[in-house]
């Protein structure tokens, strides 16, 4: 029997192949071994990744500063433009200015001046427009064209009125001055024949009139409607014959004013 057991442990401590079993520590110590001959390699993975990562946010940082910097030079340049423009502004205005105040002293001194003038133009009446004098009065003899409602008014508005004939030696005068058939102050628009002066004064009151004669045919006044239907209610100064005529107020002729 003792052979036998001696014989089977001797058999139970060899395996099949003669070969030592490993214990349980030595088999704990080789999973340990294996594990650790794993990490290693994941852990370098994922350090590979983590630097690709921050290489990516390097680079984009990156490409974010260099987009800032263009940027900032472009701000930069549109801001030394907008200042230049300003500054070119800033001067036209202050030239602007500095005119504005030299015409305004140029058009206070033509202002004093004119007023010296209208001073010495009351004093002088006939310094005005060429006013010729006659007697006691002045005469300004026109020499643009108006109707005679617009004649009457010019007059008035230079300080007197269309002339108002009273005498053979006035009617002489402004006859040898005139030169053309001119505007005087005398109508019968109120009333038909019934002839006023531009002062309210009847032609009977005056005393005087030069109505053109005509030897074989109607004298004047004789209110022809041929070209004017309302008639010819306004007077003219002839001076090829020195006598007045009747005529259409609504044509336009030179006229005569006095004062």
């Amino acid at each position: 029997m003792e052979n036998i057991y001696q014989n089977t442990n001797f058999q139970l401590s060899k395996n099949p192949r003669n070969e030592e079993c490993p214990s349980s520590a030595d088999a704990g110590k080789h999973n340990v071994q294996s594990m650790r001959d794993r990490r290693p390699t994941c852990t370098t993975e994922m350090l590979k990744c983590s630097l690709a990562a921050l290489s990516l946010l390097l680079f984009c940082a990156l490409g974010g500063l260099c987009v800032l910097g263009v940027l900032y030079e472009t701000l930069s340049e549109d801001y030394s433009r907008a200042l230049e423009r300003l500054s070119v502004q800033q001067n036209n205005t202050n030239e602007t200015e500095r005119k504005y105040e030299e015409l305004k002293a140029d058009h206070s001194r033509v202002e004093g001046l004119l007023s010296q003038c209208n001073e010495k133009c009351q004093e002088c009446p006939l310094l005005e427009e060429k006013w010729m004098s006659f007697g006691v009065k002045s005469y300004y003899f026109s020499t643009k064209l108006l109707d005679w409602e617009m004649s009457r008014d010019d007059c008035t508005k230079k300080g007197g009125h269309l002339v108002i004939i009273t005498s053979n030696e006035e009617q002489d005068f402004l006859s040898s001055k005139s030169g053309d058939l001119r505007w005087i102050g005398l109508n019968d628009l109120e009333t038909e024949g019934q002839w006023m002066w531009v002062n309210n004064q009847s032609l009977a009151e005056t005393g005087v009139s030069f109505w053109h004669k005509r030897p074989n045919s109607l004298d004047e006044p004789d209110n022809w409607k041929v070209e004017d239907s309302s008639g010819e209610n306004c007077a003219v100064l002839g001076s090829e014959y020195s006598s007045w005529n009747d005529v259409s107020c609504r044509k336009k002729k030179k006229y005569i004013c006095e004062k």
